[in-house]
């Protein structure tokens, strides 16, 4: 009787190949890499298989059940013929299994898709590191539930050859009208689509569509409504005080982030070591920027600020408690003027717009957001809000805020105009 298994040979911290053991029927035992890998903390020596603990690892026991399958069929079909099975034939059979993986099973965009996912945790982020963020590997498994359900409601598996046009319109129309997306969503989900083509096209899949018909026939413009800390409520939050411990630790974080700029990831991560002081007492935070990997240096000249980064920097606090406490601070503070908005609507699944006091729609976003629209409407030169921000291009940065450039030159030519 056989028995197949599955191997590390290394303990190190870092990516090994995971290696397959064949005892054949009255033979010695086997072994050859499987072509696929794995870090020895989530591998179970005695299950042979990754610990399951997300969708990725899971993924790669069901490949190796796969193979499990594969290599025990052949080996069945072959046991009659009295050939030698040695490490070159399992190797060969392994190539084999491999091989039709990569030549037809990833033709369809499920497969295909799978396969990217698999990827994605060895694939370079912007800072040089490997593997993306957990958030956009959640992204891409939320895309395959779609394609899936789309598969299910046309009774139809995808395949890249056969896509045309009428698919894209057919797909475009089926989140519009039947899952009635939000135009957001609708904008996401064609963009992943015309990624995973071109990068179906770009590993040598066969495609017979363009992805860059998917454009802006197949996309909506986001209805925007964008709300920002002002001045006066920069002096209410300062001014604030008689207030509970957490909420005043979470006025510290607000007043820091309205005067650097800084997503909120990168602003709740400042430590001590990355703050300095010049002799005019000006503090300069240096910080190296998560998303894109950039270091900048944000210098801090509000005398209110520069003390609480010198003498009581706040300590630390979650994104999700930050953004909770963040609106009870700002209702406290008097921020409660009525203004229109989105807020998400637990009956509607999603976010619908509103009219209400501004604090319910102010979120730790709105920091970054408020103070490149401050020095913008300052007239500092873009390119020096951008270098702090972190924002690469000058279109991205101008519907960040909430600007057109090119409707305020008209406006002004034509002040000009009729002041001749």
């Amino acid at each position: 009787m056989s028995s197949i298994g599955y191997r590390l040979k290394s303990k190190e911290n870092k990516q090994v190949s995971i290696y397959l053991y064949l005892r054949p029927p009255n033979s010695k035992v086997i072994s050859a890499r499987t072509g696929l890998t794995i870090n020895p903390i989530n591998w179970s020596k005695s299950r042979m298989r990754a610990k399951p603990k997300d969708p990725i690892l899971k993924s790669l026991n069901n490949n190796l059940d796969s193979i499990s399958k594969f290599i025990s069929d052949k080996l069945n079909e072959e046991l009659i013929s009295g050939i030698d099975f040695n490490n070159k034939w399992l190797k060969k059979k392994l190539d084999d299994f491999n091989n039709r993986a990569s030549e037809d099973d990833l033709s369809y965009l499920i497969n295909f898709l799978d396969f990217l996912i698999w990827n994605l945790k060895y694939k370079r982020a912007n800072d040089g590191s490997q593997g993306l963020k957990k958030n956009t590997i959640k992204g891409y498994f939320s895309f395959r539930k779609i394609l899936t359900d789309f598969e299910d409601a046309i009774e139809e598996k995808l395949k890249f050859n056969n896509l045309d046009n009428d698919f894209i319109e057919e797909f475009f129309k089926w989140i519009v009208e039947e899952k009635n997306y939000s135009k957001y969503m609708v904008n996401r989900t064609m963009k992943r689509l015309k990624n995973l083509i071109k990068e179906a096209s770009i590993k040598g899949i066969s495609t017979s569509i363009n992805p860059d018909i998917i454009g802006k026939d197949y996309s909506f413009k986001p209805d925007k409504i964008i709300n920002v800390f002002t001045e006066d409520d920069y002096n209410k939050i300062k001014e604030l005080k008689d207030i509970s411990p957490f909420l005043e630790n979470t006025r510290k974080w607000i007043l820091i982030g309205l005067k650097i700029g800084q997503r909120v990831s990168d602003l709740l991560a400042i430590t001590p070591k990355q703050i300095r002081f010049d002799k005019d007492n000006i503090a300069m935070i240096d910080i190296k920027q998560e998303k894109s990997g950039s270091v900048v240096t944000v210098p801090v000249k509000d005398k209110y600020v520069v003390s609480i980064l010198k003498n009581e920097l706040p300590h630390k606090i979650s994104h999700q408690n930050f953004n909770k406490y963040l609106k009870e601070v700002c209702k406290k503070a008097d921020i409660t003027d009525e203004v229109d908005g989105y807020k998400y609507n637990p009956t509607w699944k999603r976010k619908k717009l509103v009219n209400v006091p501004k604090y319910q729609l102010l979120t730790s976003h709105d920091l970054r957001r408020s103070f490149a629209t401050f020095h913008y409407n300052k007239g500092v030169p873009i390119n020096f809000i951008m270098n702090i921000t972190g924002h690469k291009r000058e279109s991205t940065f101008y519907e960040y805020i909430g600007k057109d450039p090119k409707r305020d030159s008209d406006a002004y030519t034509f002040l000009n105009a009729i002041n001749e």
